[in-house]
């Protein structure tokens, strides 16, 4: 549930004296991402607790968007498997398209991370295995999910594994040309690295990868492929340059961490050919659903319910809340994915610490990531962002506007210096 990034433009959550929509009640907000908000809502006919993911504008206006969520509901439908979040039904309503799920009652992985950093190897692996059994039926579905990280890994409250989102799922048997060449999908620490160059050449090899990725960080607490810049993580992925998981866990067994690395490799030739191969390398005994009561502390049902009541407090703040600095800088930009490709002039037209909204000629998709420099006014230097493209709107004269939220915060001194005492300054709310 990646945290959402808009400017200028409001999400279509319900006004806070009217918490219908369409027929749900709608109880609290629990995810945000490039494309939907997710709530907890109550079905008003039935009185059932289920999810609903309501699409945003920047969804609504795009016929090529609102193809990709109407394209996730028509593919996700008859998918049944108890380590998939059930899709139940989808809907409009006020012309804004949504879906209804199953509900989970527990937290998602990534937040079980902030409280626990590392997860022991047996309950790693149990987990990894339940989430590895619903990527294989999606396989066998001819369904390649392209965005598995512990963010789309939700667990209910007695400590089962569930596989969420699939708002970047491919169905290898579509004709659909929805993935659009040199467009890249995913989340970077844990997107196979070809689905930066070409997100259509995802294949079954590309979830091994984001499976390996993903119990990589359950096992060490820490990202592969470590912090900074997108450029520099994204250069690091290209040349397989990680530590292996037993320099950070000496006592890993090595099975273990062989299968990791061999699975995690830049060249997909060299990876494990399918997730069973990564399983089984892993040396991984199933024995159906994993035993609740033989699994280590940290995922017992007492550890996921206490965890429950501060999963609103995990999921972070919004990015954009607070201040944001309406203002006219010129800025360059270029694709991430392509480093030797053309810089395209873009203006500024508003700025926070967290990110930006801009105005440029070129249209990069929601998920793109973009190197974004301009001049700092007053001194002599240039400043370079990374950031990824959030949401975008078509604006007057054949040009665009995209809300992007950096990868790295500007200080809050530097941001200062940008805008100058004439700025004006607008909150959002």
């Amino acid at each position: 549930m990646s945290l959402h990034l808009e400017t200028g433009m409001s999400n279509p959550s319900p006004r806070r004296s009217n918490r219908r929509f369409g027929g749900f009640e709608l109880l609290e907000k629990i995810g945000r991402g490039g494309m939907s908000s997710v709530y907890k809502a109550r079905d008003l006919d039935t009185q059932n607790i289920v999810a609903v993911k309501i699409a945003t504008r920047a969804v609504v206006i795009d016929p090529h968007l609102s193809r990709r969520f109407e394209l996730e509901y028509n593919l996700a439908l008859p998918l049944s498997h108890p380590n998939l979040v059930k899709v139940l039904g989808s809907g409009k309503h006020e012309d804004v398209p949504y879906l209804v799920m199953e509900y989970v009652d527990g937290p998602s992985l990534s937040q079980l991370l902030k409280i626990h950093a590392q997860l022991s190897e047996k309950d790693a692996l149990a987990l990894i295995s339940s989430v590895a059994d619903a990527v294989t039926y999606l396989h066998q579905k001819q369904i390649i999910h392209r965005d598995i990280k512990p963010a789309n890994i939700l667990l209910t409250s007695t400590g089962e594994a569930k596989l969420a989102d699939l708002g970047l799922i491919k169905n290898l048997e579509s004709l659909s040309r929805l993935t659009r060449s040199n467009i890249g999908l995913g989340t970077i620490q844990f997107a196979s690295p070809e689905q930066f160059d070409d997100a259509r050449d995802a294949d079954a090899r590309s979830d091994v990868y984001s499976l390996a990725t993903t119990l990589y960080v359950m096992l060490t607490g820490e990202p592969p492929f470590g912090k900074g810049a997108m450029l520099s993580i994204l250069n690091r992925k290209l040349q397989s340059q990680f530590d292996a998981p037993m320099v950070k866990v000496p006592t890993l067994t090595p099975c273990v961490d062989e299968a990791i690395r061999r699975a995690m490799q830049a060249d997909r030739e060299r990876r494990p050919a399918t997730v069973n191969d990564f399983i089984t390398l892993l040396n991984v005994t199933k024995k159906g659903k994993p035993d609740l009561s033989d699994l280590g502390p940290t995922l017992r049902p007492a550890t996921i319910s206490a965890a429950l009541p501060n999963v609103d407090e995990h999921l972070g703040p919004e990015r954009r809340r607070g201040i944001r600095h309406a203002c006219e800088l010129e800025a360059r930009c270029r694709a991430v994915a392509n480093p030797g490709g053309q810089r395209w002039p873009a203006w500024i037209i508003d700025l926070s610490v967290n990110g930006v909204c801009l105005r440029m000629p070129r249209r990069f998709e929601i998920g793109s990531g973009l190197e974004i420099t301009f001049s700092v006014p007053h001194e002599n230097q240039t400043l370079t962002q990374m950031a990824q493209v959030r949401w975008l709107k078509a604006a007057e004269s054949k040009s665009w506007l995209l809300g992007c939220e950096f990868l790295n915060p500007i200080e809050p001194e530097t941001l200062d210096t940008i805008i100058a005492d004439s700025m004006d300054h607008t909150n959002l709310t």
